[in-house]
């Protein structure tokens, strides 16, 4: 993947009962999560493995291991989940990217799964 690749979109990461809201981001061979609180990892591609978009989440979520962390991603806001602040999605990760500000419904999410999975497994958008 080129180094100059850029993509960011409204993300949540799930752990149980909990969801952390944040934006996922892509950029300079990097793959970012950064939530209100300040940024959950930031690594470089190499240390994302195992990248699984499963059938069942109907490409609006996927799975992945980062730094030796499974990682379990939604790109469609869950049921009664908040969504990271605009600010965040504006400044915290710079003005270099294109993306909806629109806070993801289940069409505007799986849009971004397609994006995802060509971005991080190369497969078809």
């Amino acid at each position: 993947m080129s180094g100059t690749t850029h993509f960011r979109s409204h993300a949540w990461i799930l752990s149980g009962l909990m969801n952390t809201p944040g934006i996922l981001v892509l950029a300079d061979g990097r793959l970012s999560f950064v939530a209100d609180t300040g940024p959950v990892f930031d690594e470089p591609l190499d240390a994302v493995t195992d990248v699984r978009f499963p059938w069942y989440e109907f490409g609006g979520g996927f799975r992945a291991t980062v730094a030796g962390q499974r990682r379990r991603i939604a790109l469609v806001r869950p049921n009664g989940a908040d969504t990271a602040t605009a600010a965040l999605f504006d400044t915290a990760v710079g003005e270099a990217f294109v993306a909806s500000r629109a806070v993801h419904d289940i069409a505007t999410g799986r849009t971004a799964g397609k994006s995802w999975r060509a971005l991080l497994t190369g497969g078809a958008a």
